[in-house]
């Protein structure tokens, strides 16, 4: 069902064949390397600043939290299915009505009809859609602790080992910049002549 498919895709990624992962990871090398050529000082090099980089996607997967998330992911899809099902049987159940008496209604009668099989099937729609909307919520409420947890520990590692910037291949951005960093902005403001804007001053209050 698209809801479990939702679920599955969102919680955890497909897992590739070996060569195919290692494809993407030397993809995924490059990548990072011309990232870190483009937005990096160029002196950080010559610094021999550390470097390193991580991928949260495959962390992601090993947490033991996932397994109990995705349980309940299923229990709230499954719920939801079922209510589905129940409305689609007694939709279903009224077109065959419908279809079995069309030939003896009114035309008044059978417009009537035929809008209110209408309105079910719209109804269903929206229950569909409502359902997908409630599973990503859940899903973003039981997922975001883990979130958390993980960056915290990118977080930690890289302070504790002296790193510049780490670099996450599972989302391609740099998800820590350490204290050994170098910000460069004030230097390209002073090339470009450019001054900070002072704060809007507030209107007197009248």
């Amino acid at each position: 069902m698209l809801i479990y498919l939702t679920i599955v895709l969102y919680v955890l990624k497909v897992e590739t064949s070996s060569i195919t992962t290692y494809l993407i990871k030397r993809k995924m090398i490059k990548k990072i390397a011309l990232l870190l050529l483009a937005v990096l000082p160029m002196g950080l090099m010559a610094q021999n600043q550390k470097i390193g980089h991580v991928n949260s996607q495959e962390i992601f997967a090993l947490m033991p939290e996932v397994e109990t998330i995705q349980k309940q992911l299923n229990d709230i899809g499954t719920e939801w299915e079922e209510i589905l099902d129940k409305m689609q049987q007694e939709l279903t159940a009224q077109i065959k009505d419908f279809q079995d008496k069309q030939a003896t209604m009114s035309e008044s009668i059978k417009q009537a009809r035929m809008a209110e099989l209408q309105d079910r099937e719209q109804r269903i729609a929206n229950t569909r859609q409502q359902a997908q909307l409630d599973v990503m919520k859940k899903q973003e409420e039981l997922l975001a602790p883990i979130r958390e947890k993980i960056t915290k520990a990118i977080s930690d590692v890289a302070t504790e080992n002296n790193y510049a910037y780490i670099f996450d291949m599972a989302s391609q951005t740099i998800v820590h910049t350490g204290a050994a960093a170098n910000d460069i902005t004030p230097l390209v403001k002073k090339k470009l002549n450019l001054t900070d804007k002072k704060p809007a001053t507030p209107a007197p209050a009248k």
